[in-house]
């Protein structure tokens, strides 16, 4: 890892960037980070460690464009649990061609649908990132997907259609980490909690072939209201985790998902809502058989500047349920109430934030403060709290005993 860090140096000396002769070709450090925390009261492990590194290359020649990149993430654990862990990854990799109303790309990209934050129904296409649980925002949550996509831009509206050849599943934490959610250490499973035959199981990865699916997504904007419509039939990428005789089995099954969504600027705030019916989402019965049932999601939300200022507040109410005829493990009714509250001070140098996540019919809570100093041109120094509490079937509950306090850097070129 002392060896990487020393090359990602290299990789930002000079700006992050290096420009080739050719002006429509570049190549660069996208981002660079590092994070060191503790644990204020975990029995297993004291501290927490990040590294990432990203580099791209770019290249555009009138209708054609092209993008290569990589990424690196370095993950430790330190305490009786202790782990060090080192991938490589893609990141956005493909070819675009670019029409003057059409673009057609081929390759790993960033397929981002929806509006809302931290939590959106009906972003479903992208391959999801939960090596660090939550403690990220949700774009950082997401990576880039094999597929191919056309983009059709009208006047008014943009029609988007994405196919997915080939299935990625989710990055997952180490099997060691604290932010796993399965926990066969102590017999617990995040959304479920106590299974106590699961101590010592084996996790088995799934088994799948095939594509993650596809899916078609219609926006319309102008006129101060913006609103869209989507249909997938997609894999889940994160993992559901099936009870076996032999331990624990990752499923990603498929699910038709129909969506939609809008937005709409009244009362000096930006109102946003995103609504979506799954046809199989997964669950498990109290004689911990699978099964999947149908189950709709919905989100609103809005975004304010106080007395037209710097500070930023984004406020949603969070709804899901799953409808099943008999009794089963999972929540299947889930509301919450999510935030961010942004503000920047000292001419800007300096920038206060606080994530949250609350629930309204079950003891839930997570807090996320974070203090960071911006005054150096693409730099940001900072320190954060993650805290957590709730009910054992909780998010909260789950990574109760997690509570951390974080020191960062990062660079964006």
């Amino acid at each position: 890892m002392k060896t990487l860090a020393g090359l990602l140096a290299v990789v930002a000396f000079g700006g992050g960037g290096v420009a080739a002769a050719d002006e429509g070709f570049a190549l660069k450090a996208d981002m660079l980070r590092a994070e060191l925390g503790g644990f204020t009261d975990h029995p297993d492990a004291s501290g927490d460690g990040y590294l990432h590194g990203a580099v791209s290359a770019r290249g555009d020649s009138g209708k054609w464009e092209y993008v290569l990149g990589a990424r690196f993430d370095g993950y430790s654990q330190f305490g009786s649990r202790d782990f060090t862990r080192a991938r490589l990854d893609y990141t956005e990799n493909y070819l675009r061609w670019r029409g003057a109303d059409l673009n057609l790309t081929v390759g790993a990209q960033n397929v981002l649908w929806g509006r809302v934050d931290e939590i959106s129904p009906i972003d479903r296409m992208g391959r999801v990132d939960v090596s660090r649980a939550i403690l990220d925002k949700l774009p950082e949550r997401r990576r880039a997907v094999p597929a191919v996509r056309a983009e059709y831009f009208g006047e008014e509206y943009k029609v988007d259609a994405v196919w997915l050849p080939m299935f990625d599943d989710a990055v997952m934490p180490n099997e060691r980490s604290v932010w796993h959610p399965v926990d066969t250490f102590d017999g617990r499973l995040l959304g479920i909690g106590k299974v106590p035959g699961i101590i010592g199981a084996r996790v088995r990865k799934a088994d799948y072939d095939g594509s993650g699916g596809g899916g078609i997504r219609v926006t319309r904007g102008g006129g101060g209201f913006d609103y869209g419509f989507s249909v997938q039939r997609v894999r889940q990428s994160q993992p559901y985790y099936r009870v076996v005789p032999a331990g624990l089995q990752a499923v990603h099954p498929f699910s038709t998902v129909a969506g939609g969504e809008f937005e709409i600027e009244k009362l000096g705030a930006t109102w946003r809502m995103e609504a979506a019916w799954s046809s199989d989402v997964p669950v498990t019965g109290t004689d911990f058989r699978y099964d999947t049932r149908p189950g709709f999601d919905m989100v609103i939300g809005a975004e304010v500047f106080p007395g037209d200022g710097e500070t930023r507040v984004t406020l949603q109410l969070v709804g899901h349920k799953t409808f099943v005829d008999d009794p089963v493990l999972d929540r299947t009714e889930v509301y919450s109430f999510t935030g961010e509250v942004e503000h920047p001070f000292a001419r800007g140098r300096w920038r206060a934030d606080l994530r949250f996540i609350t629930g309204l019919n079950a003891r839930d809570l997570y807090l996320n403060p974070k203090l960071s100093y911006t005054g150096i041109d693409q730099h940001e120094i900072f320190v954060a709290g993650h805290f957590f509490s709730g009910a054992s079937r909780t998010l909260g509950g789950y990574y109760a005993r997690n509570d951390t306090v974080m020191v960062g850097w990062l660079a964006k070129f």
